[in-house]
């Protein structure tokens, strides 16, 4: 009797043991020896960035005065800009970063009056943009491989006007330049295209088990738009007409399209 219950016992732990070998191998189709195992990895939702940055901005035509005078028929001409910047992944679609971008000179013209219909003459001037901006953005469909995302920033504009001229009756004019200082902000929408990296592969680890890993230093193209707006800007004072006066530009935007190339450092 004592060996007949000996060998019950002996065949129903082997019938368990079979029950939980097979129901491991439909679960995953491997045995939990043969389980993938994954290994932490830094993952590029609280990983760093860095981004280089080029385009193309039109500008609306700003507010623009002159000392005692009348203006009309002011135009801005576009300029290209280029620019870089570090971020970092703070997770759950979220990530931030602080970009430098330089625009370069944009002919800037206007007419000034005596009075409506009576003209006085004609300025010309270059103006030019640094703008250091703190951003943040959201990413839709993160972790796939276009990626939408959303922004807003704030931050610094240091715009300077170049020597100029004012034309009228035929004698021209030069006058100085000069730069200012200002609050800037901007808002922001695009496309990211994962190019490479990114995706999570496997590799053989201890034991011959696969071992789960990111290959992490993702490269992006990006394409975007973004509304800037630079605050103010100025000329130098010049005689007009027995008048010293100088040009003020208030309310300085900008319409950028913007390409450029982001690479996740981890």
């Amino acid at each position: 009797m004592l060996f007949t219950r000996k060998v019950l016992v002996l065949s129903a732990a082997l019938v368990l043991g079979s029950a939980l070998g097979a129901s491991a191998a439909d679960l995953g189709g491997t045995s939990l020896k043969d389980a993938p195992i994954m290994e932490a990895m830094p993952a590029a939702s609280a990983g760093w960035y860095i981004r280089a940055d080029g385009g193309y901005n039109w500008f609306t035509n700003p507010s623009v005065s002159y000392s005692g005078r009348e203006v009309g028929n002011t135009s801005q001409d576009g300029a290209w800009s280029v620019g870089g910047g570090i971020g970092r992944y703070f997770g759950r679609g979220f990530r931030g970063d602080i970009t430098v971008d330089h625009i370069f000179d944009a002919s800037s013209e206007s007419s000034l009056y005596y009075s409506p219909g009576s003209l006085v003459g004609n300025s010309k001037f270059d103006l030019s943009s640094t703008v250091v901006l703190a951003n943040i953005y959201y990413d839709f469909n993160r972790g796939g491989r276009f990626i939408p995302y959303i922004g807003a920033g704030i931050g610094y504009a240091h715009n300077s006007t170049s020597s100029g001229t004012f034309e009228q009756c035929g004698c021209t004019t030069e006058y100085g330049g000069k730069s200012t200082d200002n609050f800037a902000a901007a808002a922001m929408a695009g496309v990211s295209w994962r190019i490479r990296g990114g995706q999570t592969t496997y590799v053989s680890g201890m034991k011959d088990e696969p071992v789960a890993v990111s290959s992490g230093n993702a490269l992006y193209l990006d394409f975007g738009y973004r509304f800037l707006y630079l605050g103010k800007a100025e000329t130098a004072s010049f005689d007009a007409d027995g008048v010293t006066s100088a040009e003020k530009l208030k309310d300085i935007t900008a319409h950028q399209l913007r390409v450029g190339l982001r690479y996740d450092l981890n």
